[in-house]
C-alpha cells in the first residue's frame, strides 16, 4: 500500500509475473513496466496474447535509452483504438524534460501509430498535447474495412433500403442501414454487409444462429439491424444506446360496450335500479288496496253500467302487476280507473313511467354506440370476446415459445397456437384487414400495423384503437461485438446521430404513429349482439309459456275425467247453472244495486205516507 491509498505489486521476473492470475475487465489496474528491463519484450508479447491491452487495462511504459522500436514492437500487437499503452521516455541530454506518447493501431490491417499525448518536467509538470477522449481522438480509421449483417425477413428488401418504398416491410433494417452509413463514415472506414434472415437465437448445442452468432464467432463487427436487449443475449454481445422507436404489441380497436355488457342494465346505476322496484312495489300495493275498494264501494245503477263496460270483473294482483308491467313497458292496459283514488295512482304511475323510460333510451342509444376500456391487462384480453392473432415474424415465434407466466402462456396455447386447431399466425395485411371487420387482436410491429391502418382505414374506423404490450422488452438496439476496440467510437457516433438529429429523421419517415381520431363514430347498424339479452328473454318466456300450457293442458285433462266420474250428477249441475246464470242476469251486480234499491223504497214510502 502506497502512502497515496494505492494497491501495488513489483515483479522482479517475468515468471513471477506470468503465474499471477490478471483481470482484463478490471478499470482501476494500471501496469508500469521499465522497456529498459530484460524481460521488457518477452512479457509484452505475453500480455497481448492473453488480451490485456485491451480496454479498461492501463500499461505505463518507461525508457530512458531508446534500446527499442515502438514502432516494429507493436506492429502486429493488439493495441487497438480502446487501448491505453503510453509511453515516457527521458530524452538524451534532457534530463528534467519526459516526452509522452501513446501507440495504437487503427485496425488490425494497419501499422502502429504513434500520437503525442505531451511532456514532463520537474517544473511544470505534466502538460497535455490533447485532453479529448480516446475514442475521439482514434475515431479516423485510415479507411478500415469493417463487417456488418442485415436480417431481412423479405429478399426483396435489399433493393428498398433507401427508396423509402414498402415502408412496412423490415422497417428496422431500413432504418438502421442508413444509421450504420453514417458511423462508418464518422469513423473514416469501409463497410461491406452480410444478409441473415433471422437475428440469432441460441441453439440446443449452445452456439448462436443468425446475426448473433456471426458476431459470436467475429465474422462481422457491428450489426447492422437492432435486436431486443434480453439476457440470453449479455456477454454473447455488446449493446450500444442507439434505440430504434418501435416494438410489438397486441393491437385491436375497442370493441363496442354491447360486446362485453349487457347494456339492458347499463343505462341505470344499481340502486336506482333497486328504487325503481321498490317504487313499483308500492305502487302496485295501493293500486291493489284503490282497486279492491274501487270494486266494492257502491254506486248508482247507470254508473255501475259504464264502470262494467271497461272492468267486467273485480281486479286481482295479477291483473294490477298487469297494468304496472303495461305502463313502465308504454305497451298500454284494458284497466280504466273510476274514482279519483285509483285514478290519481294510475297517474302518478304513467308520470313516473315516462320520466324513466325517457331517461332509459335516451342512455341506451349512447350505449349502442360506446365502446368499452375494459380491457386493460393481459388477463382481460385473455378473457375478452376478442380473437388474437400475430404477424408471421420469426422473432415473434421465438418470444411466444419462451414465455413461462401462466397468463401469456395461456394466451399463446389457447388462442394462438391451439392444439388440433389451424394457428393464427398470419400475415400483416390479413390482420389489419381482420381488426377493421372483426373483434379481434392483432400482434404485430407498431409502426408497420399503423401506417395499413392510415391507408385502409375511414376516419371514424381510426378511433378507439389501443395497443397492449405482450413480449415486456425494451425498443430494439443496435449490437456490436464483445469488447470491440471500437465500442466507445460507436457509442460517441450514436450519441452524436441523437443530438444532430440523423436518427430522428429515419424514423419519422419510416414509421407511422398512431392514427388520430379526427372523425365522429358512424352509424352503427342494430344486430344480434345489441339485442341478445332481449332475444335471451323472448326465449326463457316462450319456453315457460309453453310449460304453462302443457301444465293447462293436463289440469284440463285431469279436469274431463273428474266430469266423467260425476256424469250422474250432470242434469242437476246444469239445471244449477241456468238458475244460476238466470238470477244474475236478474239481478245483475248486488253490490252496485244496493244504494239504487235504497233510493227506490225511500221514493214509495213518501208517496204512500202524501
Amino acid at each position: 500500500m502506497s502512502r497515496k491509498g494505492l494497491t501495488h505489486e513489483i515483479h522482479r521476473d517475468l515468471e513471477e509475473f506470468l503465474t499471477r492470475s490478471h483481470d482484463n475487465r478490471e478499470h482501476k489496474m494500471l501496469y508500469v513496466l521499465d522497456l529498459d528491463c530484460d524481460y521488457a519484450l518477452p512479457l509484452l508479447r505475453s500480455a497481448n496474447a492473453t488480451g490485456m491491452f485491451m480496454a479498461p487495462i492501463k500499461w505505463l511504459l518507461l525508457q530512458d535509452n531508446a534500446t527499442i522500436d515502438i514502432l516494429e514492437t507493436f506492429k502486429d500487437m493488439a493495441v487497438f483504438p480502446d487501448s491505453e499503452v503510453i509511453l515516457a521516455r527521458r530524452l538524451e541530454g534532457a534530463n528534467h524534460f519526459t516526452e509522452i506518447t501513446s501507440i495504437y493501431r487503427p485496425s488490425p490491417l494497419r501499422d502502429a501509430i504513434i500520437e503525442n499525448r505531451g511532456n514532463w518536467t520537474s517544473n511544470g509538470g505534466v502538460r497535455l498535447a490533447n485532453i479529448h477522449a480516446t475514442s475521439r481522438r482514434r475515431r479516423d480509421l485510415l479507411g478500415t474495412p469493417l463487417k456488418s449483417c442485415l436480417v431481412m425477413t423479405d429478399p426483396d428488401t435489399i433493393n428498398h433500403l433507401t427508396d423509402y418504398e414498402n415502408k412496412h416491410i423490415d422497417p428496422v433494417t431500413k432504418a438502421n442501414y442508413p444509421w450504420i452509413l453514417h458511423i462508418v463514415s464518422r469513423m473514416n472506414a469501409t463497410v461491406t454487409f452480410r444478409i441473415s434472415n433471422t437475428w440469432g437465437y441460441r441453439e440446443e448445442n449452445g452456439s448462436w444462429s443468425g446475426m448473433m452468432g456471426m458476431l459470436q464467432r467475429q465474422e462481422i463487427d457491428i450489426g447492422g439491424t437492432a435486436t431486443f436487449f434480453i439476457a440470453q443475449r449479455i456477454g454473447v454481445v455488446d449493446y450500444v444506446q442507439l434505440y430504434t422507436r418501435t416494438n410489438s404489441a397486441f393491437i385491436f380497436r375497442q370493441p363496442l360496450l354491447s360486446t362485453v355488457s349487457n347494456i339492458f342494465t347499463l343505462p341505470f346505476q344499481r340502486s336506482v335500479w333497486i328504487a325503481i322496484g321498490i317504487l313499483l312495489l308500492i305502487v302496485l300495493g295501493l293500486l291493489h288496496f284503490t282497486s279492491k275498494w274501487e270494486y266494492h264501494r257502491g254506486a248508482s245503477l247507470a254508473r255501475a253500467e259504464y264502470w262494467q263496460q271497461f272492468n267486467p270483473a273485480e281486479q286481482t294482483l295479477s291483473d294490477n302487476f298487469m297494468v304496472v308491467l303495461g305502463a313502465v313497458a308504454q305497451q298500454g292496459y284494458s284497466y280504466e280507473p273510476y274514482r279519483v283514488s285509483p285514478r290519481i295512482v294510475t297517474l302518478m304511475l304513467l308520470i313516473a313511467a315516462l320520466s324513466l323510460y325517457a331517461s332509459y333510451t335516451a342512455n341506451i342509444v349512447a350505449l349502442l354506440q360506446s365502446t368499452t376500456d375494459s380491457i386493460k391487462t393481459l388477463t382481460d384480453l385473455f378473457h375478452s370476446p376478442l380473437k388474437l392473432g400475430a404477424q408471421d415474424v420469426v422473432y415473434s415465434r421465438y418470444y411466444f415459445k419462451s414465455f413461462d407466466d401462466p397468463i401469456r402462456r395461456a394466451i399463446v396455447d389457447q388462442k394462438i397456437e391451439p392444439k388440433g386447431q389451424n394457428t393464427s399466425w398470419m400475415t400483416i395485411q390479413e390482420g389489419v384487414h381482420r381488426v377493421k371487420n372483426e373483434l379481434f387482436a392483432l400482434h404485430g410491429e407498431r409502426g408497420t400495423v399503423y401506417k395499413i391502418m392510415q391507408e385502409t382505414y375511414q376516419e371514424e374506423e381510426k378511433c378507439g384503437i389501443t395497443e397492449l404490450d405482450f413480449i415486456k422488452v425494451l425498443f430494439p438496439l443496435l449490437v456490436i461485438q464483445v469488447r470491440s476496440p471500437y465500442l466507445e467510437i460507436v457509442k460517441n457516433t450514436a450519441l452524436l446521430l441523437r443530438e444532430t438529429g440523423l436518427k430522428y429523421r429515419e424514423e419519422y419517415r419510416l414509421y407511422t404513429e398512431k392514427p388520430k381520431c379526427q372523425g365522429q363514430t358512424s352509424f352503427i347498424s342494430i344486430g344480434f349482439t345489441e339485442c341478445y339479452f332481449a332475444l335471451v328473454s323472448m326465449g326463457y318466456g316462450t319456453l315457460l309459456s309453453l310449460v304453462v300450457l302443457t301444465l293447462e293442458l293436463l289440469w284440463h285433462k285431469q279436469w274431463e275425467l273428474m266430469s266423467f266420474a260425476s256424469i250422474t250428477v250432470a242434469p242437476l249441475c246444469d239445471r244449477t247453472a241456468e238458475s244460476d246464470t238466470a238470477a244474475w242476469e236478474h239481478s245483475g251486480s248486488l253490490e252496485f244495486l244496493e244504494e239504487e234499491t235504497f233510493l227506490n223504497n225511500a221514493g214509495e214510502n213518501m208517496e204512500q205516507q202524501q
